[in-house]
C-alpha cells in the first residue's frame, strides 16, 4: 500500500511539473517589442522607503503616460497609458509618498496612482470647459491637500480620497491660458492668470477658498509661448522674446510690470532663451527661478518684492536644479566636460561652499545633444553620513541618463523611438567573399585563363574564411562588447553574440536594417532580428513638416545594396529649425556614415519644401534615384542636383500634384523644360469645396509593390483583368452636415473617397458615406482600396472595400498609359461589419507578389491582426453558386470574423501606435512587419503559409534513409538485370 501511495504521488509531481513547464510556442523567437514611455516631463524620486532610498523613479510623459521606472537599470516596472488625444495629457504630477496625483486635460480629471502597483485609488472629475495647461500644488508640508486651477475655478481636493473640500471661483476663465500658483508666507495662495495678448490677472485665496479682491493688469505683451514664473507668492515674472526683457510684478500690491533687459543683467538673449521653474519642498516656496540663456548658459535669478536680481552665473552649465537633504539646500549643475562626458557639481547655497561629495563625471556622449533638464536627488550616505545624490537627466534627442552613486555604471534609455515618424528595411549588403563573385566573371576582355585564376582566387578566399570560422567555434573566441542589460531597450550598444559581429545579409535576407526616423531629430539604424541598435545620429536643427496636426519626416531609399560596388544611401528632408527652410542629410543605411559631400549639419536648401518625391524610374548612371522637390512657390528642384541632367536627357513626361488641404483645391502639374530651367505647369484643378470638408489624407500606391498576376480567373474559366493605374490616388475628405432629423443631436459627419488620375485629373470613382465619422484609415494596393471608418447610424465600426477591374478584355498587356486610358472601370464594392475599432491598416509586401495579401489591422484594444484579404472581397456571394465554389470565393457574411489565432502579436498589447511598414524577405512566403508608435514590435507574416521552405518538424534522416535504400536497391535491381540478361544470352 506504502509503495502504491508513492508510485502515484511521484506521478502526480511528474505530471505537475511538466504542466508547469509549458510555455507559449515559439514566443519571442521571430518576434520582438520594446516598450518606451516617451519624452519626461515630470520626474518624481521614490522616498516611501527608510531613508529615501531611490529606488523606482516615477515619471510623466510627453506622450501622455504615467510610469515607474527602476533606478538601477531603467526597466519599466508599471506603465499606464491615457488616451492619445489631449484628454489624456498629464498637466501636472505630484507626489506623496504612497499615490502619485496627476491633472488631466486641463483639469477634467485628477487622479491618484498607487506607486508600488500602479493601480488607480481614486478618480475625480472637475468642471473645465477650457482646454489649458492645469498647475496643482500641494498646500501644505502634509501633503494632505491639493490645489487644482482649472480656467475658471480653484478647487482644493483631499489626497487621501479626492473628494472636495472647498472652492473658489476665479475670474476671466473665459480668456485665461493658464494659471500660476505658488504659496504666500502668510498661508495665502496666490494665483496669476494669464490671458494672452490681453492681460494679467492677479487673484489671493485664503483659507477656505475666500477670494480677496482680484487686479487685472492690461499686458498686451503676453503670447502664448512667454515663458512665465511665480515665484515665492510674492513676485510673478516673464520673459518677452520680442523686447528680450525679463517683465517683473509684485504679487501683493503690483500695479505696472517692471522691465529688466537681459543686457542690465549681463546676458545676451538666443533663441533659446527662457525661464525655469526650481523644485520646491512640498508647501514652501522658493524665491529662485532658472534663467537659461542658451544651450550652454543658464543663471539662477533671485526674486525679491523690489524684482529680480541675478544670484549665480553659470557659464556652460546646460541644465541645474536645486536639491534639498534635511537643512542643506544645494545647487547642482551639470555641464559638458568632453565630447563624451559631461560633468555633475553641487554647491551648497546657503554657504556657497562647492559640495565635491556629490561632484561625479558621467559618460554621455556628444551624439545625443545637450543636457535639457536634470531631476536630482540628495541622500545622506550610511557609512560616512556626507551628502550623496543621483540624477536622471533628459537630453535634448529626449533620452534618458541616469547617474547613481560614484562607481555605478549609469543607464540611458532612447525615448526618441517612441516618435518615429518615417521607415524603412534596407536589405544588408552581402559578405566580403559573396561580394567577390560580382569580380569572378572580369570583363568582357578577360579570356578564359583570367577568368579561372580568378574563379581559384575566390574559392580559396571561402576556404580559408570557412577554416577561420571552424578555428574561432572551437577555441570559443568571443569579440569584447559592452554588456546592455535586456530591458534597456534604446541602448546602442550590443551584446557579446558572435553572430552580430558582421552586417551582411543572410541565406533569406530576412534580416535587415531597420532606418527610423523620429521626431525628436534621431536616425536610427536597427538590425530587425534583434531589435539591437547598430548607429544613430542626432541632427539638433532637423524638425518634421506639420499639417492637419500631424507631424512628418520623409525618408527615401535613393539606392540599395544591389548595386555593388557603390554604397546604399538614404536621405532624410525635414525642416530647418534655424531657417524654417528644407533640410537635407544624406547617409549609408547600413553603416550610418554620412555622405562627404554634404555639410554635417545638414543642406539647408533654401526654399521652403512643399512637396517631395522618390524618382524611381530615373536614376543615373550609378544607379542613385533622385528626389524630386517642389517648393513654395511651385518651382521645381533636384536632390542630388545633377538629377536634373539625367530627366533632361531622358526626356521622359513627369507629372506631380498638389492638394491643398485647407482650401480643398487639387492642382496636377506637368514638368516641361523652358530654356535652360524645368517649370512645373499646370494642367488641371478639381474643387474638393474645402468649404464644406477637409481633406485628410491622400494614399498613393508603394513604388515597390509588384503585381503578380493582371487579371483574375473566374469559375467559368474566363479572366476578369484588374484596373492597374499606377497613378492612381485616393483622397479622402471628411466633414460635417446639419442633422435633418429632428431626433439627432447637433451636427451629422460624413467623408468622401475620391479616385483621381493624378496624371489627368480623371475622377475615376466617387463614394459619399453620411451619418459617419472618422479617422478614416485607408488601404490602397494594386486594384483594390480597403477603409474603415465609424457608422453613427448603426454604432459601429465597419470596413469597405472597393476593386477596379477593366472587364474581360484587356485594353493594354504591356503598358498603362493615363493618356490613353481605358474606358471607364468596373468598380466592384462591399462593406462588412469590424466588431473592434481599428485604428490603423497597413497591406503586407512579398518580392514577387505571388503570395496572398493579408491586412495588418491595430486594433484600439491593443491588438494586432492579420486579416486575409480574401475576407474583404467584393464578389463572395450571397447564395454560393458552381462557379463560385469553383473559383474559391467565400460566401458572404456582413461580419468579419476575428481569430485570435491571428493576433501575430499574442499577449505583447500595442497602444497608441503611429505607423505600420511591411517589407519583403528574400522567401516569396514571408513578409516583414514593424508596428511603431509608443512601442516597437517586430514580427515575420506567412499570408499564404510556408510554402518555399521545408518545415521545422521535417525528418531529414527519415528521407535520407529512404532514399539511400532506393539508391541501394535500383543498384541492387541493375546488378541482377544484368546478370539476368546474361543468363538469358547464354540459353
Amino acid at each position: 500500500m506504502a509503495s502504491f501511495r508513492i508510485t502515484q504521488t511521484a506521478i502526480f509531481l511528474s505530471i505537475f511539473f511538466i504542466v508547469q513547464g509549458l510555455y507559449e510556442d515559439q514566443a519571442g523567437t521571430y518576434d520582438w517589442k520594446q516598450d518606451y514611455v516617451g519624452k519626461v516631463t515630470h520626474v518624481h524620486w521614490d522616498t516611501s522607503s527608510h531613508g529615501g532610498s531611490g529606488k523606482k523613479l516615477f515619471v510623466a510623459t510627453h506622450l501622455n503616460t504615467v510610469a515607474s521606472l527602476n533606478s538601477h537599470d531603467g526597466s519599466i516596472a508599471w506603465r499606464q497609458v491615457a488616451e492619445e488625444d489631449s484628454r489624456g495629457r498629464i498637466d501636472t504630477l505630484l507626489y506623496n509618498g504612497n499615490y502619485m496625483i496627476g491633472v488631466q486635460a486641463g483639469g477634467k480629471f485628477v487622479r491618484s496612482w498607487h506607486t508600488p502597483t500602479g493601480n488607480l485609488h481614486w478618480e475625480t472629475f472637475l468642471a473645465a470647459d477650457q482646454d489649458m495647461i492645469a498647475p496643482a500644488i500641494f498646500l501644505n508640508e502634509d501633503k494632505d491637500s491639493v490645489l487644482v486651477a482649472t480656467a475658471g475655478t480653484l478647487t482644493c481636493l483631499k489626497t487621501s480620497d479626492g473628494k472636495t473640500e472647498w472652492e473658489a471661483a476665479l475670474p476671466d476663465g473665459d480668456t485665461v491660458q493658464r494659471w500660476y500658483l505658488s504659496l504666500r508666507a502668510n498661508g495665502d495662495i496666490a494665483a496669476v492668470g494669464v490671458s494672452p495678448g490681453l492681460r494679467v490677472t492677479v487673484v489671493t485665496v485664503g483659507p477656505g477658498g475666500k477670494v480677496k479682491a482680484p487686479r487685472k493688469l492690461p499686458a498686451q505683451w503676453v503670447q502664448s509661448d512667454t515663458s512665465c514664473q511665480a515665484v515665492a507668492g510674492e513676485g510673478f515674472v516673464c520673459y518677452t522674446p520680442d523686447t528680450s526683457a525679463l517683465q517683473f510684478l509684485s504679487i501683493q500690491d503690483g500695479q505696472v510690470f517692471k522691465a529688466t533687459p537681459m543686457s542690465e543683467l549681463g546676458f545676451s538673449a538666443t533663441r533659446d532663451t527662457s525661464l525655469g521653474a526650481v523644485s520646491t519642498q512640498p508647501g514652501v516656496s522658493s524665491p529662485l527661478v532658472l534663467l537659461r540663456v542658451s544651450r550652454t548658459h543658464m543663471a539662477l535669478l533671485s526674486v525679491s518684492p523690489t524684482g529680480v536680481s541675478v544670484l549665480r552665473d553659470l557659464p556652460k552649465v546646460e541644465a541645474a536644479d536645486v536639491a534639498y537633504e534635511g537643512e542643506a539646500k544645494v545647487l547642482l549643475t551639470v555641464q559638458r566636460a568632453d565630447p563624451e562626458t559631461v560633468e555633475f557639481t553641487g554647491v551648497e547655497l546657503t554657504s556657497m561652499t562647492e559640495q565635491t561629495d556629490v561632484s561625479q563625471r558621467i559618460s554621455i556622449l556628444a551624439g545625443h545633444g545637450s543636457i535639457d533638464k536634470i531631476f536630482p536627488m540628495l541622500f545622506t550616505k550610511k557609512k560616512d553620513g556626507k551628502l550623496g545624490a543621483k540624477v536622471m537627466m533628459v537630453a535634448q534627442d529626449y533620452s534618458l541618463h541616469c547617474a547613481h552613486k560614484a562607481g555605478k555604471a549609469p543607464w540611458r534609455r532612447e525615448e526618441a523611438l517612441a516618435y518615429i515618424l518615417s521607415v524603412e528595411m534596407v536589405d544588408l549588403p552581402v559578405s566580403e567573399n559573396e561580394a567577390k563573385f560580382e569580380d569572378e566573371f572580369g570583363s568582357s576582355k578577360d579570356d578564359i585563363l583570367a577568368m579561372l585564376v580568378k574563379r581559384i582566387k575566390v574559392q580559396v578566399s571561402q576556404l580559408h574564411g570557412f577554416v577561420e570560422h571552424l578555428v574561432q567555434r572551437l577555441v570559443g573566441h568571443r569579440h569584447h562588447h559592452s554588456i546592455v542589460s535586456k530591458n534597456d531597450a534604446g541602448d546602442a550598444d550590443i551584446d557579446d553574440d558572435s553572430d552580430d559581429d558582421e552586417l551582411v545579409r543572410d541565406a533569406f535576407s530576412l534580416h535587415k536594417m531597420i532606418v527610423a526616423v523620429t521626431a525628436a531629430g534621431k536616425v536610427y539604424g536597427m538590425r530587425s532580428h534583434n531589435g539591437k541598435i547598430t548607429w544613430q545620429h542626432f541632427f539638433p536643427d532637423l524638425a518634421p513638416f506639420t499639417g492637419q496636426g500631424q507631424e512628418k519626416l520623409l525618408l527615401f531609399v535613393q539606392r540599395t545594396t544591389a548595386h555593388f560596388p557603390h554604397a546604399p544611401q538614404c536621405a532624410v528632408i525635414g525642416v530647418s529649425r534655424k531657417t524654417g527652410n528644407g533640410l537635407v542629410f544624406a547617409f549609408n543605411p547600413v553603416t550610418g556614415a554620412m555622405v562627404t559631400d554634404l555639410p554635417p549639419a545638414g543642406l539647408d536648401l533654401g526654399y521652403k519644401v512643399l512637396q517631395a518625391q522618390l524618382m524611381n524610374d530615373h536614376p543615373d548612371e550609378n544607379f542613385l534615384k533622385g528626389v524630386l522637390l517642389v517648393d513654395s512657390d511651385v518651382k521645381v528642384h533636384f536632390f542630388p542636383a545633377s538629377m536634373k541632367s539625367v530627366v533632361e536627357r531622358e526626356g521622359r513626361n513627369m507629372f506631380v500634384h498638389l492638394t491643398n488641404p485647407e482650401s480643398g483645391l487639387m492642382k496636377g502639374y506637368w514638368l516641361t523644360p523652358r530654356g535652360q530651367e524645368l517649370v512645373a505647369e499646370n494642367v488641371w484643378n478639381i474643387d474638393l469645396q474645402g468649404n464644406q470638408q477637409k481633406v485628410t489624407g491622400v494614399y498613393v500606391k508603394r513604388s515597390n509593390e509588384h503585381v503578380h498576376s493582371q487579371g483574375r480567373v473566374l469559375g467559368d474559366r474566363s479572366v476578369l483583368y484588374k484596373y492597374l493605374n499606377p497613378n492612381l490616388v485616393v483622397v479622402i475628405g471628411e466633414g460635417e452636415e446639419a442633422s435633418a432629423s429632428t431626433v439627432s443631436k447637433g451636427p451629422s459627419g460624413f467623408f468622401n473617397v475620391y479616385l483621381v488620375d493624378a496624371v489627368t485629373g480623371h475622377i475615376v470613382f466617387h463614394e459619399n458615406h453620411k451619418r459617419t465619422r472618422g479617422p478614416v484609415s485607408v488601404v490602397h494596393s494594386e486594384n483594390w482600396v480597403v477603409y474603415s471608418f465609424y457608422s453613427e447610424k448603426h454604432r459601429r465600426c465597419e470596413v469597405a472595400v472597393l476593386e477596379l477591374y477593366e472587364g474581360k478584355e484587356q485594353s493594354n498587356a504591356t503598358a498603362f498609359s493615363s493618356l490613353t486610358p481605358p474606358f471607364s472601370p468596373l468598380v466592384l464594392r462591399q462593406s462588412y461589419i469590424f466588431p473592434v475599432p481599428i485604428a490603423r491598416m497597413f497591406p503586407t509586401i512579398t518580392e514577387k507578389g505571388i503570395t496572398s495579401k493579408n491586412l495588418i489591422m491595430v486594433l484600439k484594444v491593443g491588438g494586432v491582426l492579420s486579416l486575409p484579404k480574401a475576407l474583404l472581397d467584393p464578389r463572395r456571394p450571397s447564395i454560393p453558386s458552381q462557379e463560385t465554389m469553383e473559383e474559391g470565393t467565400i460566401p458572404y457574411i456582413p461580419e468579419l470574423p476575428v481569430s485570435t489565432e491571428n493576433f501575430i502579436n499574442y499577449n505583447l498589447s500595442m497602444f497608441n501606435v503611429r505607423g505600420i511598414h511591411t517589407a519583403p524577405a528574400g522567401l516569396e512566403s514571408t513578409s516583414l512587419v514593424l508596428v511603431y508608435g509608443l512601442d516597437i514590435f517586430y514580427t515575420q507574416v506567412m499570408p499564404s503559409k510556408m510554402f518555399d521552405v521545408l518545415k521545422e518538424d521535417f525528418d531529414y534522416f527519415f528521407i535520407a534513409g529512404v532514399l539511400a535504400i532506393m539508391i541501394l536497391v535500383s543498384v541492387m535491381s541493375q546488378k541482377l538485370a544484368a546478370r539476368k540478361a546474361l543468363k538469358r544470352a547464354w540459353q
